[in-house]
């Protein structure tokens, strides 16, 4: 069993749109105060909040100058959040206020891919070959050292946006004028990793690791996810060499504690890591978890942070599976919706919904924001469950009709 010192009794949440975080924490006791802008408040805070603050500028200073008054108020013990765009930010206020947690160096490592790749260079992690780019020749000089194919992507990009594959050298002109020379910011230059792709998910304890799944994913088209299903169809041996990689990840970047989220390549030459997240995976990952493996990865932040002991490494029942497919209709306007309640009916469905509505403009599949819904379903096998999240997402309705706007 495994416990936090110091424990809280209080944390100070920022963003996050969803309740689920908000409610772990008070199941497990904690008090919760919620910080987070304006324009994007929640509708639960009432409900689920002990106390709010909203910005009317939400950027990381914003941030952190109001989390600091906020404690000079009302003291947390530590603060926390599941959103990618605090992360750092989050960090900054528990290092000003010595609050044990996750380092802002870890933060930046994490979510720097270039400074993440530089970290792990000097690791025990397999090599990847990958350089930052800032203009069009670093990255024909990475394509004359490393060779195609290879990767371009934004070194801070989220939900797989932006990412470019360079097939050969006669893709290069375009990729470079669509990335680098297009002048959105700071790239990297990664080599293409080739082979099935993974999420290991994790909760780290006192600077101890513990695997809690791993989830098999699928891609569509610009490598944005389509499914995910766990857990994963691959030998206990490929999972323990897998989770090996993460720990290796996790120990170079100094992740202490919290869920993390790890994507890896298996590849020819076994798992290489793609990059790491110091959160819980996104895309229903956690209620895949929950529904395959009975752990709830964000109930299991909040109890640890509470000082509720933890069993970490008890056996998994694995007489389940969960998966989710996700909706990706043709890009256009959106003329009409419907069939969640179809695909709900659905032998083994637990969710499904839309995230689109009439006149909604659906463009290219560029990144996880250009899908329009999904399902989630449960299976005594995975395979069972990935064929019920497939068959139920055809359920779903999305009609569109072109137009010059959809890109």
């Amino acid at each position: 069993m495994t416990e936090r010192s110091p424990a809280v009794s209080s944390v100070l949440l920022v963003g996050g749109r969803h309740p689920a975080a908000a409610r772990a924490a008070r199941r497990a006791g904690l008090r919760v105060h919620y910080l987070g802008p304006q324009h994007r408040a929640p509708d639960w805070l009432e409900t689920e909040a002990d106390a709010v603050t909203l910005l009317d500028t939400a950027d990381a200073e914003s941030v952190i100058t109001a989390a600091l008054a906020v404690h000079d108020e009302r003291p947390f013990g530590v603060a926390i959040t599941v959103s990618d765009a605090y992360i750092e930010a989050v960090a900054v206020v528990n290092e000003r206020l010595g609050l044990p947690a996750n380092s802002s160096w870890t933060t930046r490592a994490v979510n720097d891919k270039a400074l993440m790749r530089d970290v792990l260079r000097d690791s025990r992690t397999a090599p990847v070959a990958a350089a930052r780019v800032t203009t069009a020749d670093q990255a024909r000089q990475f394509a004359a050292g490393s060779g195609y194919p290879f990767i371009l992507k934004p070194v801070d990009g989220t939900g797989s946006h932006g990412v470019t594959l360079v097939p050969d050298e006669g893709g290069l002109g375009a990729a470079l004028a669509h990335t680098v020379e297009a002048g959105s910011g700071t790239w990297i230059a990664e080599e293409y990793l080739e082979g099935p792709e993974f999420s290991v998910e994790t909760f780290s304890a006192a600077g101890e690791h513990h695997l809690l799944a791993v989830t098999e994913k699928f891609k569509g088209a610009n490598f944005v996810e389509t499914g995910h299903l766990v857990p994963a169809r691959v030998s206990p041996e490929t999972v323990r060499v897998m989770a090996t990689e993460v720990m290796a990840c996790l120990d170079a970047v100094g992740v202490t504690e919290g869920a993390a989220h790890t994507e890896l390549v298996l590849t020819g030459r076994g798992p290489r890591v793609v990059e790491t997240h110091v959160r819980p995976g996104g895309d229903g990952i956690v209620e895949l978890v929950r529904l395959a493996t009975g752990l709830d990865v964000q109930q299991l932040t909040f109890d640890w942070l509470a000082g509720r002991p933890l069993d970490l490494d008890r056996p998994r029942d694995t007489s389940r599976a969960a998966a989710t497919w996700f909706l990706t209709p043709p890009p256009g306007s959106v003329t009409d919706i419907g069939g969640v309640q179809e695909a709900l009916s659905e032998e083994g469905v637990t969710e499904a919904y839309l995230t689109v509505s009439p006149g909604d403009v659906i463009g290219e599949l560029r990144s996880s924001s250009d899908r329009a819904g999904a399902v989630i379903a449960v299976g005594d096998t995975p395979d069972v469950a990935l064929h019920r999240a497939r068959g139920a997402v055809d359920r779903l309705r999305v009609r569109t009709a072109e137009t010059s706007s959809a890109s």
